[in-house]
């Protein structure tokens, strides 16, 4: 296991910044002259030189198949790349590749990470659509868009010749979608300081952990012709009973601190229209950021299937799909909101000229690969790699000119949170 650095190293002395203008927000480490630094401007320029080039390789990849996985077109695409920048590439054995970009003296190490996989299977059609503004494709935003920001800045900062006091690495992971079994599988065997997982739409930082559990629940009992079923026990009634016992729990109410919510999303069960199905399952995707009130809900919803498959004669199992922690309450993430990590993200991206609509800047919630490090007490935060919509369907789609502003905002990231070495 990796072990964890206290957050008091986020001192400004221990970032080695040097004090040039005043903080935008206190505890802040983004100073906005850390811009003109030559440089950071010089990585900054690259990235709207290159932006173009940028698109074209997002494009590229977007078309490369990688469902949970399958990521191994897009990851030799990427250690292909960065072997090329004259980066050194390492990759363990569930697949997640990395390179470090090497710090010059005893600053923080700095974790930024894009996960390889989309939820798309094999076989489908990924072209991308291209409009003045717009790309249209399965798996465009979520998450190729930040597999080419990573991209773009490991060129960037390359090219820049940007030397930092603590390590940049840039870590692509592979089964995000299965359950954050990359980054676990890391963080398992690799440290980091600091970890900034980029996914999810530019906009709030978010540095919470949503829990997610994700059940199979099974029915199974001896069966029997329709002619003879009167009175014989039944999973499918069992499963009926069970599911709307299991909307009958009491979630809190919609304007409550604290929230939660489940599905049941998937059914099956029977091979033939004339007989009692053997064997009836369906899932349920339980969520909220609670921990107590995760495992509350979840005892709830076994006990239904426990009383449902007592009352049908039938034996119940419960088999778990995926299942992660929960990261606390915004109560008890309260120190986490002022975190150096969360307001210099905010800070940064406020510099860019980011409008938050008058909503939070900052969201105690999260549901990528900073999950993990959350409910390890890591520093930890998710940022945007763009704007975009419709992710996990065949209508995604993100905004080009967004993902300019999201590369630029990891260069500036990097460089605050690691410390630009002034030598």
């Amino acid at each position: 296991m990796v072990d964890r650095a206290s957050s008091t190293w986020l001192l400004a002395a221990a970032l080695g910044m040097s004090p040039v203008a005043a903080q935008t927000t206190a505890g802040s480490q983004f100073d906005p002259a850390l811009a003109a630094h030559p440089s950071v401007r010089a990585a900054l320029a690259f990235v709207d030189a290159h932006f173009e080039q940028q698109v074209a390789e997002w494009i590229r990849l977007t078309e490369m198949p990688a469902p949970s996985g399958a990521e191994g077109q897009r990851a030799a695409y990427v250690r292909t790349q960065l072997a090329a920048l004259g980066l050194t590439v390492e990759v363990d054995s569930i697949g997640n590749l990395w390179t470090v970009l090497p710090g010059t003296d005893d600053g923080p190490r700095l974790l930024l990470a894009a996960h390889l996989d989309t939820v798309h299977p094999l076989g489908t059609d990924l072209t991308v659509q291209r409009t003045d503004s717009t790309l249209h494709a399965p798996g465009v935003f979520d998450n190729t868009a930040a597999v080419a920001n990573l991209l773009a800045l490991a060129r960037a900062w390359r090219a820049a010749g940007l030397r930092t006091r603590g390590e940049v690495v840039l870590l692509w992971t592979v089964q995000e979608e299965l359950g954050l079994r990359g980054m676990t599988y890391w963080l398992d065997h690799q440290a980091a300081d600091l970890l900034v997982a980029v996914d999810g739409a530019l906009g709030p930082v978010h540095y919470g952990a949503l829990g997610i559990y994700w059940s199979r629940m099974q029915f199974t009992g001896p069966g029997s012709h329709t002619n003879t079923s009167r009175g014989k026990p039944h999973p499918m009634r069992a499963a009926a009973r069970c599911i709307l016992d299991i909307y009958r729990i009491p979630l809190p109410d919609s304007t409550a601190p604290v929230g939660a919510v489940y599905n049941v999303g998937m059914i099956r069960g029977g091979r033939v229209v004339n007989a009692i199905p053997e064997e009836v399952a369906f899932t349920v995707d339980l969520r909220t950021v609670d921990p107590v009130l995760l495992e509350r809900l979840d005892s709830a919803i076994v006990a239904a299937c426990q009383l449902a498959a007592t009352a049908e004669s039938v034996t119940f199992r419960r088999e778990w799909i995926l299942r992660t922690a929960a990261g606390g309450t915004p109560d008890q993430l309260a120190p986490r909101a002022t975190h150096p990590l969360v307001l210099t993200a905010v800070d940064v991206l406020r510099y860019l000229g980011w409008s938050f609509d008058g909503g939070p800047a900052a969201i105690p919630s999260g549901s990528t690969d900073a999950n993990v490090g959350v409910v390890r007490g890591l520093p930890a935060i998710s940022v945007g790699r763009a704007r975009g919509g419709d992710q996990h369907t065949l209508r995604e789609w993100a905004d080009i000119a967004t993902a300019r502003t999201g590369t630029r905002q990891l260069v500036l990231l990097a460089a605050a949170l690691a410390g630009v070495d002034e030598h």
